[in-house]
């Protein structure tokens, strides 16, 4: 299958899901061609983060969010609107009055509504789902159900209930995702059904969850990763894969000064992803998008967790921005029904 005659990956997966990837202000000079043709969902990976579109008090910039909002509008794409509550990209003076203190329980809630209001009046006509909170389970097996946030500590534990709340009060057409990593990991996974089946009882407003499905090749069980998927699903949520790659090095050999990329990892990549794709298939009763945090391998928020000098190779794209063996793989799969 040649490059050029290649079906996107959003068409071969048109009656399935939308196919999507994030993008950064850096992802136009030279990726906007790969995205128009095979993505049909855009994520902003950071730009809509609550650091970035309101640095100061008060003062919202919204012009690197506007070129991402923008893009997917003239190409008639899908947004999902990511994370402005998450415990990293928060400019400090989020949590502190005046007088530089520590913000009161009141002051930290007044500022998520506004800066809800004015997100929401910026986009919210536009985004058809919102991961509105990012990442709030304490990884700790041992640890409580909560990560110690300042978000955690300036409101207490109901901050999570208020910004839902919030959220579907000021984009009432909005999906509402909660959004998580290690989320097929047992211990974690137990977790966050605890907290989304709190909230639910709660009569906190929650549609769906984001499953972002970082992998690393060593330690990935497709068994494993579908009844997750079920499990999820019987809380009655909807399910979007939301940050997909696929690591071909474990935690220590990303450290290491060489490694080399072999053969065999590549294969194990393979099969991972395409299994990823059969599954989020074989689920798509539930499964309504599945997004890449990334194009190609030129860009990947990865290289900054290896040792310098080394690269990553967690996407469906080569540096040069083809496609690799088994995104053709995965578009053929899908076509052909396997």
């Amino acid at each position: 299958m040649k490059y050029d005659n290649m079906p996107s990956l959003a068409e071969a997966h048109a009656k399935y899901f939308k196919v999507g990837t994030c993008l950064n202000s850096r992802d136009f000079i030279g990726h906007a061609a790969i995205v128009k043709k095979h993505f049909n969902c855009i994520t902003d990976e950071g730009m809509m983060k609550w650091g970035p579109t309101e640095p100061e008090d008060g003062v919202f910039t919204w012009e690197e969010a506007d070129k991402i909002a923008n893009f997917a509008k003239e190409n008639g794409m899908a947004l999902r609107a990511h994370a402005p509550l998450w415990h990293i990209q928060t400019a400090e003076w989020t949590h502190l009055d005046k007088d530089g203190k520590p913000a009161s329980r009141e002051l930290h809630i007044e500022r998520i509504e506004r800066h809800t209001k004015a997100f929401c009046e910026r986009y919210g006509d536009q985004f058809f789902c919102w991961d509105v909170v990012n990442e709030v389970i304490d990884d700790d097996p041992d640890g409580g159900l909560l990560r110690k946030t300042k978000w955690l500590e300036g409101v207490g534990e109901d901050y999570i209930d208020i910004a839902y709340k919030l959220a579907r009060k000021y984009a009432p057409n909005a999906q509402l995702f909660y959004n998580d990593y290690n989320e097929y990991n047992p211990v974690k996974r137990d977790k966050i059904i605890r907290m989304m089946k709190g909230m639910q009882e709660r009569g906190i407003p929650l549609d769906g969850f984001g499953m972002q499905s970082h992998i690393n090749v060593h330690e990935f069980d497709i068994g494993e990763y579908k009844r997750t998927i079920e499990m999820y699903a019987e809380l009655g949520l909807r399910i979007h894969i939301t940050e997909l790659d696929v690591s071909p090095y474990s935690a220590r050999e990303r450290m290491l000064p060489a490694y080399p990329y072999t053969d065999e990892l590549v294969e194990r990549q393979a099969t991972i992803y395409r299994q990823v794709f059969a599954a989020a298939r074989e689920y798509s009763d539930v499964i309504d998008d599945v997004t890449t945090w990334g194009i190609a391998d030129d860009i990947n928020w990865l290289d900054g967790w290896l040792r310098p000098g080394r690269a990553h190779y967690p996407l469906l794209f080569y540096y040069d921005h083809t496609p690799k063996f088994f995104t053709r793989q995965i578009v053929e799969d899908a076509i052909c029904g396997r």
